[in-house]
């Protein structure tokens, strides 16, 4: 018995350091299909920027419910999302872009 509880704490105890913060391999999976779907449409020069980000995060919808489901966080200024969901936002397309992809957020999450 003793030796099960010393393993037991012996792997808690490795496992913490290591540990990802919270929602980090949602955020990774989510950036990942995002930049992946935005590589797939450089080579469309017609299509204006926020057209590609709308694809592209029309494309990732599913990561994106995920990280959403995952993190209960919400402010009114978010345009309720989450704030991981702005993080990984922002990583991928910018820090403007809260007020640039607002509306087509709303359009993709509908």
């Amino acid at each position: 018995m003793s030796v099960r509880a010393a393993l037991l704490l012996g792997a808690s105890l490795l496992a913490s350091p290591a540990e990802a913060a919270p929602f980090d391999n949602l955020k990774d999976d989510l950036a990942a299909c995002l930049r992946f779907e935005l590589d797939a449409t450089r080579s469309q020069r017609s299509v204006p920027m926020t057209a590609k980000a709308g694809l592209a995060l029309q494309k990732c919808s599913g990561e994106m419910d995920r990280l959403e489901r995952a993190d209960p966080r919400r402010l009114r200024s978010d345009h309720g999302l989450s704030p991981s969901s702005w993080s990984v936002i922002e990583s991928v397309f910018g820090a403007g872009s809260r007020g640039r992809f607002a509306g087509i957020l709303f359009r993709a999450r509908g």
